[in-house]
């Protein structure tokens, strides 16, 4: 098996001198403006399942599907919050509620998310990162294709034929599938906290049962989910690592400066500035764009900074080059996947 350093060369990392005063000030975790936002999203999301529900009209549906699958993307990102703590300043808060309200309806557990995200933050684009090691494999994310190989892998996210890829690869954080056999994917999932997903569960889907309307539920809860899922957030998640030339920090990662379309759909809450965050995981979402202002001012970091304008530029980056320019993408290595 090719092997690939985990080791990054002298130069390789950013360095932090000067930052670390404003990273601290950054670093401050809004528990109220958290509690709101969350709130928010439930109330949303359960304002247009119940006015869907009420109209019963096939547009009206449809209507609130697109909005509760827009809800559910900044759940997935709270969810990511929550696995760096900071959600909440308290742990056990953040945790629990994170868990409760955010991972769960999900499918996740925000404990199998973290055990393998914090070694995706440590060891990022090499073998010992699980998310490079899937991104190598899967031909989905494989590098440049043809426009014609792009709108059809566009196709079969829409309509779901390549669903098994994303559940496959995300079932390591589902406790369902780490229930019967915790440790399979090489992260511990405690008994207690298999015993909670279950007490939830029960509760949760059995209330959905119980209901009347059960069946509109379900349906409003889960289509939007595979859809955003297979569509929305595989592009914010190909654009976050595919394509770089990873030379160095700064051009490891990408940062996407997001349009109001791509907030509402792919990128809610400055998950894009994604490269900002590698660099300084302690500085939570609401900060995220004041931190990329103050580092484009480095002249060194503007330079080699890989950022791109909006996720229709991603997709343009992620195919062939001109025939005139002799360029070629930096992503040439995931042209030979390797299994894990």
């Amino acid at each position: 098996m090719e092997e690939i350093a985990t080791e990054r060369p002298a130069g390789y990392r950013y360095s932090r001198r000067g930052t670390l005063a404003l990273i601290r000030s950054l670093s401050v975790i809004d528990n109220r403006r958290n509690a709101l936002l969350l709130f928010l999203q439930w109330a949303i999301a359960i304002a247009a399942g119940a006015v869907a529900i009420h109209v019963d009209r096939v547009p009206v549906y449809l209507a609130a599907g697109f909005v509760i699958g827009s809800r559910i993307q900044c759940l997935a990102v709270l969810m990511h919050d929550a696995c760096h703590g900071m959600l909440f300043t308290n742990r056990r808060v953040n945790d629990w509620i994170g868990d409760l309200f955010v991972a769960y309806p999900l499918g996740f557990s925000i404990h199998l998310y973290r055990a393998n995200h914090m070694v995706h933050h440590r060891y990022t684009n090499t073998m010992r990162d699980r998310d490079y090691r899937v991104q190598r494999r899967d031909s989905d994310q494989h590098f440049p294709k043809s426009p014609g190989a792009m709108a059809w892998l566009l196709v079969r996210s829409v309509t779901g034929l390549n669903l098994y890829r994303m559940a496959r690869d995300s079932r390591i954080w589902a406790p369902f599938a780490n229930f019967h056999n915790p440790g399979r994917f090489g992260y511990d999932y405690p008994l207690w906290l298999r015993i909670r997903y279950v007490v939830w569960a029960v509760l949760f889907y059995g209330l959905i049962l119980w209901s009347p309307w059960r069946w509109q539920i379900l349906g409003l809860l889960l289509i939007p989910q595979f859809i955003w899922a297979n569509v929305f957030n595989r592009i914010r998640a190909i654009a976050e690592h595919n394509g770089v030339a990873d030379e160095r920090e700064l051009n490891g990662t990408r940062t996407v400066i997001p349009t109001m379309v791509d907030r509402f759909l792919i990128a809610p809450l400055n998950v894009s500035y994604h490269l900002e965050h590698h660099l300084f995981p302690s500085v939570p979402w609401q900060n995220l764009r004041r931190l990329h202002a103050h580092l484009m001012t480095d002249p060194s970091y503007a330079a080699d900074a890989h950022v791109t304008q909006g996720y229709w530029g991603v997709i343009r980056e992620l195919l062939p080059p001109p025939a005139s320019t002799g360029a070629s993408l930096p992503m040439a290595r995931a042209e030979n996947p390797v299994a894990p």
